[in-house]
């Protein structure tokens, strides 16, 4: 791969990349307990459901991604299940911080002072979860995404997409996106 011209590089790197996993391995992969969201692992058996694999070298394309925080009305941070809970994207997420809990802000610090110690860029596997057009909602590795986007440092993302129903019986965070 050509990396004299980095834009067009790292545009190669976000083209999506089919079939390299499938369900079963995704499960492999991340289902045993890595991925701590509501998902219904049994429905992932249907045949409605894909894995999509997409790269990126962009800390724009990170700061882009739904994560499973959400906000209320007030902009503090409030429960999935809340009403009139709002998915937060990673830039909002990491802008949030004064909603933050003492726990949520210490976790957050470590991991950017680690993250900026780095002389390579920070990697990052994230399991998703494909809500329509482009947009994904990272179901595991949201601490490490909003550190790694708070420190701004060069980052290395390997998203692994799950595609299938709008369907809050296989993750009840979709109910945030049906009509997106």
């Amino acid at each position: 791969m050509d990396f004299a011209h980095p834009a067009s590089a790292a545009e190669r790197w976000r083209r999506p990349r089919e079939h390299p996993i499938d369900t079963r391995e995704f499960q492999a992969m991340f289902g045993d307990g890595v991925v701590r969201v509501l998902l219904n692992w049994q429905r992932l058996r249907e045949p409605e459901f894909c894995v999509r694999q997409s790269f990126s070298r962009s800390v724009e394309h990170l700061g882009n991604l739904f994560t499973v925080w959400y906000s209320g009305a007030d902009g503090r941070a409030v429960d999935w299940s809340e009403e009139g809970a709002r998915p937060m994207r990673v830039r909002e997420a990491a802008a949030n911080e004064r909603s933050w809990s003492t726990r949520r802000a210490g976790q957050l610090a470590d991991l950017e002072e680690r993250f900026r110690r780095e002389e390579l860029p920070v990697q990052l596997v994230l399991p998703a979860y494909a809500v329509g057009g482009d947009d994904l909602v990272i179901i595991d590795g949201t601490h490490r995404s909003v550190a790694a986007y708070r420190a701004d440092v060069p980052v290395r993302l390997m998203l692994v997409g799950l595609h299938g129903p709008l369907d809050a019986d296989v993750l009840p965070d979709l109910r945030h996106h049906l009509g997106a």
